[in-house]
């Protein structure tokens, strides 16, 4: 697989909206990122982590169109992608099921560290400075206002802390949640003034 990482990441630059900074590019780039800080704490395989990483949302844009979720389509698109390569069929199973188990709206457990890695770091871009400018991003897309944002921090932004795998992984979303905490708060007492 190492000598195939090249192609895989080229395969998964085009399947991604280099503007969209919520799920396309600036966000696999971003999980990449978080990834490799992960890994130098916890280790695992690096190339596992990095195929997984690219190709989690390669789906996305295609979930409309498929009437699917996203890591479902990701994981065939993948699948397809990795036999072609003539991947080992276990490794190919070990980056599909990293694929399926990263999103926390389908609630699938990473069972390899190097799932867990991208599962933490997937989530890992929902919090902090980054967290704040995607919630208010993605609701500003759904026509939703100032109090949607409020809600998204309870239902969703403040229990990832609860999903993390790992370590390393839990002291990173410790440091964002509360960036996001500050960030709600203040946002609350200027509402209420």
């Amino acid at each position: 697989m190492e000598s195939k990482i090249e192609e895989i990441i080229a395969f998964a630059r085009i399947n991604y909206v280099s503007t969209d900074d919520l799920h396309g590019l600036g966000h696999v780039e971003r999980v990449i990122h978080l990834a490799k800080k992960i890994h130098d704490q916890e280790g695992g395989s690096w190339h596992k982590i990095q195929c997984i990483g690219w190709l989690h949302d390669i789906g996305r844009k295609f979930e409309k169109v498929e009437n699917e979720h996203h890591a479902t389509i990701s994981a065939k698109m993948s699948r397809n992608l990795l036999m072609k390569l003539n991947i080992a069929e276990s490794v190919v199973e070990e980056i599909v099921q990293g694929i399926l188990s990263h999103s926390f709206s389908i609630g699938g457990t990473a069972q390899t560290l190097e799932a867990k890695i991208i599962s933490d770091a997937d989530k890992l871009d929902a919090l902090g400075a980054v967290g704040i400018y995607r919630v208010c991003a993605y609701q500003g897309q759904r026509l939703q206002g100032i109090r949607a944002v409020i809600d998204h921090c309870d239902d969703k932004l403040f229990k990832l802390i609860e999903k993390m795998y790992l370590p390393y992984s839990k002291q990173l979303a410790k440091e964002r949640t509360y960036r996001i905490r500050q960030f709600q708060s203040e946002l609350i007492e200027e509402l209420n003034h």
